[in-house]
């Protein structure tokens, strides 16, 4: 579809887990966002299984107000830290894989579930262990969180089925069936049973296994190496294809709990019901579009929002034989094979750079997270910059960037205000003795690929801006279809596309790469959520690139944090002054045509404050209104009027280099980490082409041609 009728589709936010160890389950939920990606545009949010990432990437759906509903999260402690958010804004949530009994008791008609939960799981499940003639039976779980609690529900539903259940038996936690013992309820299959205790449960006839269908695989293996030789009950998590080859040949018979026709099934039933009712009305929203869902559902709810009785069930199915050997490293098992388990590459950083790059990226195919933090800061440059677009630099290789992200976006987007805001306002750029080689060249070269430009002595400048001091100038480059773009904006087109195109939001902040040489994967250590692996990584972290990896760039080519304010000021004398880049004196500026500081014009003045963490602040000091006055008033005079108005300002941070130019390539020839940072303030303008240039060398690394 083209990208266009792309953008203009009704969108739909899918979260779940799309790395981490339990990917497997997210395959379900991307197939269905890509069988049903021609009337509604899904949107990957990875959570990757886990409760803190799950409410943050609530918040910023939230935040953004762009989607119509939510579909998942299939991690019920991710659904319940989750669904409040949602609730609170009245955002429909469909439910078609999360089990945990209870999730809608407060979900005030914004919730819709489509599979059982393990309540009757934990009942379906001691019934067909009965019927099977298991008398001597044991339970276990792998450890975790959601095993204990599955296997507390068996309990409970041994409990109440049958009263007389000796209390106090004592089962495995997990770690073996020989250690580890804690008190929990034996579960037991037969009116009259032989309560197994400790290590004499290796003598059970069943043994029930509560857990993660990783964590169940080790806790299969580990009671089986130990003797075990009765027959295995898995729970629900593990009805995915790779269990079979993570819990190896079973030597003895081996089930596994499925949701009855399968998970997909109800995956695949709740994305139909929900595209239906927004291709139906693309304007739903809120319990209207639910009404609608639920009139399109291939099955019902009841008023709460959980299926009818009799509509969904579970069937308890064997486990088929392991398909491939696996590798075992510690609890990190690895089934061979996708299965969501690595990306392809992962880019660090949310700006206009690693947004664009992770769209590049997704759509030439490549399976790609993008990493940004949704905790409310704006760490990266591009929430604070100015935004200037232009095609002359006096830079040989970054004037060769501007060209190219002209054709790629500038120049189309000069339909203002297009995609990204784009306003014209016209650039010049002014140059001293030292720099009319340069400009007289690259005044040649934009005409020559089709960019107007012109090169324009003091005397003109003068009489066409008069609110314009010359003074100390030789020529000006002028640009008359340049002018500025919103930055924020920009980032989010790119995004956008990104995610249309099958990319995943990471919420998280990096904190550290690990490459080994030799080794096929780079490590990426998330803030919250732990590692992530992918075969290739694009650092566009801007002024964080030191804090993640600093160390792997040689000395001060690092690179230096730098601190960028301007403020936007308002005087009669702004009137057709274009946009403003002064080689001579560094000041810049811009008209602001639209928002809060519309009819006013900014001025930026160089600031001598290295070293500074990322970030930035839509405030200025008194002090800083009177530094950008001072300097910046030898080229608008207008400034030094008292009776210019301070419409308000910003600050942030940009990564300067030594010599100028962007880290833009692989860290080493062998690496598997791309750089592109390091814009030294000219990033913005440049974004499309590095973004092509640093996706064509992860691409590479990846093989693809």
């Amino acid at each position: 579809m083209p990208e266009a009728q792309t953008e203009q589709l009704p969108r739909g936010a899918v979260v779940g887990p799309f790395s981490g160890p339990r990917a497997a389950w997210g395959e379900h939920l991307e197939r269905a966002a890509e069988r049903y990606g021609t009337a509604v545009n899904w949107e990957l949010y990875d959570d990757r299984g886990e409760a803190e990432t799950a409410r943050q990437i609530a918040g910023a759906i939230v935040a953004e107000g762009r989607h119509a509903l939510v579909v998942g999260h299939f991690n019920s402690a991710g659904a319940a830290a989750a669904l409040p958010v949602y609730r609170a804004a009245g955002l429909p949530v469909l439910l078609p894989l999360a089990t945990t009994p209870g999730l809608l008791a407060d979900g005030a008609g914004t919730l819709l579930r489509w599979c059982p939960d393990d309540r009757a799981q934990a009942v379906g499940l001691l019934a067909a262990v009965r019927d099977a003639g298991h008398t001597r039976v044991a339970v276990t779980h792998d450890g975790s969180a959601y095993g204990e609690r599955l296997a507390l529900l068996v309990r409970d539903a041994s409990a109440a089925a049958r009263p007389a259940v000796p209390s106090g038996a004592v089962v495995s936690d997990g770690s073996g069936p020989a250690t580890g013992a804690v008190p929990v309820p034996a579960v037991l299959a037969d009116p009259s049973p032989d309560v197994l205790e400790g290590p004499e449960a290796r003598d059970a006839a069943a043994l029930v296994v509560c857990g993660t269908h990783v964590g169940a695989a080790r806790v299969g293996r580990e009671w089986r190496a130990a003797g075990f030789e009765g027959a295995f009950w898995f729970t629900d998590d593990c009805a995915v294809d790779e269990f079979a080859a993570l819990l190896g040949s079973p030597a003895g018979a081996a089930f596994v709990a499925r949701m009855r026709g399968g998970p997909e099934a109800h995956v695949d039933a709740a994305f139909a019901a929900a595209t239906a009712a927004l291709a139906e009305d693309p304007e739903r929203t809120g319990r209207t579009l639910l009404a609608a869902v639920r009139a399109h559902a291939d099955r019902g709810f009841t008023a709460l929002g959980e299926p009818e009785p009799g509509s969904v069930g579970w069937d308890f199915v064997p486990v088929p034989a392991a398909p491939a050997p696996v590798s075992v490293a510690g609890d990190r098992t690895r089934a061979s094979g996708r299965h969501g388990r690595a990306y392809d590459v992962i880019v660090v950083g949310a700006g206009v750079v690693g947004a664009a790059t992770a769209s590049v990226l997704a759509r030439h195919g490549a399976r790609v997270a993008l990493v940004a933090p949704m905790d409310g800061r704006q760490d990266h440059a591009t929430a604070w910059s100015g935004g200037l677009v232009r095609s002359f630099e006096a830079d040989p290789y970054l004037r060769g960037l501007a060209l190219r992200s002209h054709h790629l976006a500038w120049g189309p987007a000069a339909l203002a205000p297009g995609p990204y805001g784009f306003m014209t306002t016209g650039s010049l750029v002014l140059c001293g003795d030292a720099d009319l080689e340069q400009a007289e060249k690259g005044v040649a070269e934009l005409n020559g690929a089709g960019v107007p430009a012109e090169l324009l002595d003091p005397d003109v400048l003068g009489a066409r801006f008069p609110g314009l001091s010359v003074d100390g100038v030789t020529a000006a480059v002028w640009e008359p279809e340049a002018g500025y773009a919103d930055p924020p904006r920009t980032a989010r087109v790119y995004r956008d596309r990104a995610l249309a195109h099958g990319a995943r939001l990471l919420p998280a902040r990096v904190r550290e790469l690990d490459a080994p040489p030799g080794s096929d994967r780079v490590r990426v250590l998330l803030e919250p959520g732990g590692p992530v692996e992918a075969l290739a990584v694009v650092l566009a972290a801007g002024g964080g690139t030191g804090e993640i990896a600093g160390h792997r760039l040689s000395g001060a080519d690092a690179g230096r944090t730098k601190s960028i304010r301007y403020g936007f000021f308002h005087h009669p004398a702004t009137a057709g002054l274009p946009t403003v880049v002064d080689m001579v004196s560094g000041v810049w500026g811009r008209p602001q045509l639209t928002g809060e500081a519309a009819g006013g014009y900014m001025a930026g003045r160089p600031v001598d404050e290295w070293d500074v963490p990322p970030g930035g602040e839509a405030t200025l000091t008194d002090e800083h209104v009177a530094y950008i006055r001072q300097g910046a008033a030898a080229r608008w005079p207008w400034l030094a009027d008292p009776a210019t108005r301070f419409l308000g300002g910003r600050q942030g941070v940009d990564l300067y280099t030594p010599h100028s130019r962007p880290h833009l390539g692989r860290e080493r020839p062998d690496s598997r980490i791309v750089l592109a940072t390091g814009w030294s303030g000219a990033g913005f303008k440049t974004a499309p082409a590095a973004a092509e240039l640093a996706a064509a060398e992860a691409l590479d690394v990846l093989g693809h041609p």
